[in-house]
């Protein structure tokens, strides 16, 4: 769930506490051209408690649009608010929050292969290798350990506090937490963590960069303009090679270029960072008035997705522009896309 539904979200629990090989087309599909043949997953959350989370799918081939491509293909909803997606070794993994699963479905024409169930409030999954992944979660405090191959958790790893975006680097899983003032460490060998390293609350999004340093946005924990920055992380000294303050709202969804020497972020508008900058400038790409909410990057093409929710209400569609800025094309999508997967 992005982060403007998060007090909607925890408000809702307070209250409930007191088939066929090729995707189906659905008529009001349409068709769009890319300089790209990725495919592209958009991930709708839907809105909360409503059970109307669904996942577009963009066709890099045909350019065709399903706007809710897993019930077309399996003849169900999708679950409540659809948080990510990743693919895994020819799978696509959906993650439901609110449904407390993970989806997990054929890449190549959506048929659905298993559930992954016994989660509490999962957020974003990592592979780790080929048969393991780890699963974030917002009140668990911890890591779920699931085997890909039986779609059954494993074991648990203890960490305190929201889990956010992780991120498998140099042998290592790093895992953001939005509570807490970490970035958490774990070997993936013996499934424990095995450091934590101070960078600042409100951390939830992070990427890699060609000097090997993770990138990661911080910020917005309780009071949005509070200690809002970009964290340009030296993993040999465990300190920050830079600090760049954010001075409005805060940064999301961060996106690293092929090259991964730019970085493009969400805050209101989309930004775009050189990993050798001091300072933030100018929106990249303006948001007139538009609700971005979502944001990801085709590392084939180096093309920009944007995901527009309009009104947190009704259908939201994506914006693509080209790695200049200038808008591509655009398409129709569900309630709140939020997030995007490629391949």
């Amino acid at each position: 769930m992005g982060y403007r539904l998060i007090l909607f979200f925890l408000l809702g629990i307070c209250l409930l506490s007191c088939k066929s090989d090729k995707p189906v087309i659905q008529p009001e599909s349409n068709q769009v051209h890319l300089n790209s043949s990725s495919n592209v997953i958009v991930v709708n959350e839907g809105i909360f408690p409503f059970g109307n989370a669904s996942v577009s799918f963009l066709d890099g081939k045909t350019g065709q649009v399903n706007a809710d491509i897993f019930k077309s293909v399996n003849n169900r909803d999708l679950g409540d608010v659809a948080q990510s997606a990743l693919t895994i070794n020819g799978r696509l993994y959906v993650v439901v929050n609110n449904s407390k699963k993970i989806e997990v479905l054929d890449k190549n024409n959506f048929l659905s292969l298993g559930t992954i169930t016994g989660l509490s409030t999962p957020r974003y999954m990592v592979g780790v290798g080929n048969s393991k992944a780890y699963v974030s979660d917002i009140y668990s405090n911890q890591i779920s350990v699931v085997d890909l191959n039986t779609l059954q958790i494993t074991k648990t790893i203890s960490c305190p506090g929201w889990t956010e975006q992780m991120i498998y680097h140099l042998g290592k899983v790093y895992v953001t937490n939005y509570w807490k003032s970490y970035l958490y460490e774990i070997d993936p060998l013996r499934d424990i963590i095995s450091d934590s390293i101070f960078i600042g609350q409100g951390a939830q999004s992070i990427v890699a960069d060609k000097k090997d340093r993770l990138i990661i946005a911080c910020g917005g924990y309780k009071i949005p303009q509070s200690d809002t920055k970009i964290v340009m992380l030296n993993l040999n000294t465990k300190k920050p090679d830079r600090i760049i303050p954010v001075s409005v709202n805060y940064p999301s969804s961060l996106a690293i270029n092929a090259n991964r020497d730019s970085v493009y972020f969400l805050n209101t508008n989309v930004y775009k960072i050189s990993i050798d900058d001091l300072t933030i400038g100018s929106p990249f790409i303006s948001a007139q008035n538009r609700q971005y909410y979502g944001l990801g990057l085709d590392v084939r093409s180096n093309q920009i997705f944007v995901a527009d929710a309009i009104d947190y209400v009704q259908k939201g569609k994506v914006y693509v522009y080209s790695s200049g800025g200038n808008e591509v094309t655009n398409f129709d999508v569900g309630i709140n896309p939020s997030g995007f997967c490629f391949y």
